[in-house]
């Protein structure tokens, strides 16, 4: 019936032809990718069933048993099947969307803020007892306020200077394609250190290229790191500087470093929507809380510094 009938063709054989949809969509890189892992994701879970035959019930079944162990994953599948099967529907495949009544799986955010009494704490015990990279590490993320796939991926060849004469930090971000130019005179009076500063610090601990270029963040041999390695030897310096985690939540992970940037340099005057690269100031102020132009133009959106009193 499937070969004359869509309804009666399976998820797996939709979603080649969904792929190629999103495939169109202009995402980023790493945005698609992981939305054809979400998409997979569904494929498998509901295997040979008739696409035109599920039911919100057995959406809604799949995202609650997701989200028993991973709810941030569960609420991203969720949006991704109302996507999936919306784009069925305009293709005549489905006459009804299941995922539409599926209620969003609530996610309490679990992970505490760092303060910055902690993060120049398990800085202290990393420069003190971890590979040189790791403060390093911590320095350049506080004062960035970059992820830590941007971090780990800045190059030496990423600083140059723009038409007005000062030296810049060119960032393409990973996560969203957004083209970010932080000047190196950018300095967080927290810790007393600019970005310039910070990125001559990660020039002599390790190799680097015959002509001077290479990761700013590396391996003692110059090659890039692993973020798997990056969030572990954070996590294990902040084991070894603070007191043993109690109460709600998670301890503090290595991206929180983000948002006490935000938080730190909302203080100063820093527009802090452009320095973290989003396109909208709600998703700044959820950093915020306690708890270049963009790649279309090939421009950079420039972070302006605010003027100091004599």
């Amino acid at each position: 019936m499937g070969k004359v009938v869509p309804r009666f063709r399976t998820i797996a054989q939709w979603l080649p032809t969904y792929n190629e949809i999103v495939a169109r969509r202009d995402i980023g890189d790493k945005t698609r990718s992981n939305r054809r892992v979400y998409a997979r994701l569904l494929s498998e879970a509901f295997s040979e069933r008739a696409i035109g035959s599920l039911r919100p019930h057995e959406v809604s079944a799949v995202i609650t048993k997701i989200a028993q162990r991973h709810p941030h994953l569960a609420k991203r599948v969720l949006v991704e099947a109302r996507d999936m099967f919306n784009e069925a529907l305009l293709a005549g495949w489905i006459d009804l969307n299941p995922a539409e009544a599926v209620k969003t799986p609530i996610v309490k955010i679990l992970r505490r803020r760092l303060s910055m009494d902690q993060w120049q704490r398990i800085h202290d015990y990393a420069d003190c007892c971890s590979p040189p990279w790791v403060a390093l590490m911590m320095t350049l993320a506080v004062v960035t306020g970059q992820r830590r796939g941007d971090i780990r991926k800045m190059r030496f060849s990423d600083v140059w200077a723009e038409p007005d004469g000062q030296l810049y930090l060119h960032i393409e971000q990973q996560k969203t394609g957004k083209r970010l130019a932080i000047p190196l005179a950018l300095r967080l009076d927290a810790i007393d250190v600019s970005v310039g500063e910070a990125i001559d610090r990660c020039r002599k601990y390790a190799v680097l290229d015959s002509d001077g270029d290479g990761y700013m963040i590396r391996k003692t041999t110059g090659g890039m790191l692993a973020a798997t390695s990056m969030s572990w030897r954070f996590e294990e310096a902040r084991e070894g500087a603070l007191p043993p985690h109690s109460g709600k939540g998670t301890p503090p992970s290595l991206h929180e470093c983000r948002s006490l940037a935000e938080r730190t340099y909302r203080e100063q005057g820093i527009n802090t929507m452009v320095l973290l690269g989003h396109s909208q100031q709600s998703m700044t102020d959820l950093y915020n809380r306690d708890r270049g132009l963009d790649a279309q133009s090939q421009k950079w959106k420039t972070l302006t510094l605010v003027p100091r009193s004599a």
